[in-house]
């Protein structure tokens, strides 16, 4: 009898390690379902136990495999990995029973699980020093530990906690399974008291005398063969309970869904006094309309005379700037010059060469200062118009910057009023400025064409693009002011500005201007 279940045990581990393995898989698919059922919070742990047992009956498998057919021992290394899989599930197993009978709202299965694991490396390391055991035989009185201190609890609390949830079946008018549960439980209880109760044969007690080759002499059969045939029967019973899930789970919607019903037939009755509401207030949103339109239209009006002011004062500050601070400047330069070239011929070098320095800050701050006034006003915008005014921005952005910017002309000049070419030109600085700041480009195109009484600026660059719609929503904290600015801009001249980007892939601005349109700016 012990020569033919040699061979034959090995099936059997494969059909014990299916039935736990699939149980599992089973299990820790639905266990993503909706429920309001406590065993559906609580069926993951179970599925846990279910793949970690079987893929430990698995290699139990293979060791008998390579001990029948190779004569091969099992490594020690993996059969260490084993038996922390079967350690690992029958800690799930606990924690399981745990979660379903709640016995302290402070105790999470998290605490379970590591003060058992504790309790039993404890329990697991004392007959390693009380027996003074080799390897193999400490890995075996491990094992028979882990099924007396983990094991038998283990499938006894998941009995009595899936025995429980039978009155919450009923509650919730699904009584067709609760066969199922008892049909589980009792294998559950099964696999604990008689599975775990015969053990591998240990040094331990009571694993010496009450093990596996004991209950093969008494009933005939390894204890293997009945361990899989309740892992069968337990498998069966909570895959069957899964409906009840599913069940549960069309309920709610069937919940949900009168639920919103109701809220569609609320909405409606209120959607239908609003709309009385609305159309009892027709006349007064119109005159509110026209007075906002109005608003809309001084708004405009200010905001034009605001920018032609603001060009104004930069004008006048420009050119008080480079008429005075700049003369200033340039006379203290060439004084300290006079003076420093008079010190060296007396041979007082120390003192001219502290005064050639003070004439080298003078330089350099007149220096600033031209830069500033061409800020403010660059003269060759009044003098040369728009498009030299333009050749000066992308000159200046080149030598304060790493972005290669080229400028395009095409066309012939036309005639505009200086408050657009100035508009136009500020659109075009505020661009050139975002892609300096922002972009990160290599390069950067610009176009002016006029043809046909229409000027396009055009504006492209290879840099890292935005979401335009993100950058212009107003209600954000990072509203891109200089986009906002610009349209603005654009409407004073009532001009068409188009913007595109994407991240990662650049941005084009496109202004569009007819002349016959602006012959009233």
């Amino acid at each position: 009898m012990h020569e033919f279940w040699n061979e034959a045990i090995i099936p059997v581990y494969f059909v014990y390690g299916l039935a736990f393995y699939s149980m599992g898989l089973a299990l820790l698919i639905e266990s993503g379902r909706s429920s309001e059922l406590h065993l559906a919070r609580a069926i993951r742990l179970m599925a846990g136990f279910g793949v970690l047992h079987g893929i430990h009956e698995w290699l139990d498998m293979v060791e008998r495999g390579l001990v029948v057919y190779y004569d091969t021992d099992f490594p020690l290394a993996i059969s260490w990995l084993r038996l922390s899989l079967m350690v690992t599930s029958f800690i799930l197993l606990l924690a399981f029973g745990q979660l379903l009978l709640r016995f302290t709202q402070q105790t999470r299965p998290g605490q379970i699980m590591a003060m058992t694991l504790i309790a039993y490396t404890l329990m697991a390391a004392l007959p390693r020093f009380f027996y003074e055991l080799n390897e193999q035989e400490w890995l075996d009185s491990s094992a028979a530990v882990a099924r007396y201190g983990i094991g038998i609890p283990g499938s006894l609390l998941a009995c009595v906690a899936l025995l429980r949830q039978r009155t919450i079946f009923r509650e919730r008018d699904m009584d067709e399974f609760s066969r199922d549960l008892t049909m589980a439980a009792v294998a559950l209880a099964l696999y604990g008291v008689v599975g775990q109760v015969f053990v591998g044969k240990a040094v331990i007690f009571p694993a010496h005398t009450i093990n596996g080759e004991l209950f093969l002499d008494i009933v005939g059969v390894p204890i293997q063969l009945f361990r899989a045939t309740v892992a069968v029967v337990v498998a069966v019973g909570m895959i069957r309970v899964l409906r009840a899930l599913e069940i549960d789970n069309r309920r709610q919607l069937t919940v949900i869904e009168m639920q919103k019903r109701k809220a569609e037939d609320e909405r409606s009755e209120a959607l239908a006094q609003l709309n009385e509401e609305l159309r009892r207030n027709q006349a007064e949103r119109e005159l509110l309309f026209e007075e906002v339109q109005k608003r809309d239209a001084m708004r405009g009006v200010l905001l034009h005379r605001i920018t032609a002011a603001q060009e104004a004062e930069r004008q006048r500050i420009a050119r008080e700037l480079h008429d005075e601070t700049g003369q200033a400047l340039t006379g203290l330069s060439l004084g300290v010059r006079g003076v420093a070239n008079k010190l060296a011929k007396l041979g007082m070098d120390r003192e001219a060469t502290y005064l050639k320095t003070i004439e080298k800050t003078a330089t350099d701050a007149l220096s600033d200062l031209r830069l500033l006034i061409n800020d403010l006003r660059p003269p060759q915008l009044d003098d040369m118009g728009l498009g030299a005014a333009l050749r000066w921005l992308v000159e200046r952005c080149n030598r304060v910057s790493e972005t290669e910017f080229t400028l395009n002309v095409y066309g012939d000049p036309i005639e505009l009023p200086p408050e657009v070419e100035t508009t136009i030109f500020r659109i075009a600085q505020e661009g050139l400025n975002n892609i300096i700041k922002h972009s990160h480009a290599k390069r950067a195109d610009i176009t002016l064409q006029c043809t046909g009484g229409r000027l396009m600026l055009r504006i492209e660059d290879d840099g890292r693009g935005f979401d335009p719609d993100v950058a212009l929503e107003p209600n954000t904290t990072r509203t891109a002011w200089g986009l906002l600015g610009m349209q603005e801009r654009a409407n004073l001249i009532d001009a068409n500005l188009e913007l595109n980007s994407q991240p990662g892939k650049g941005a084009t601005l496109i202004l569009e201007l007819e002349q016959r349109k602006v012959a009233h700016v």
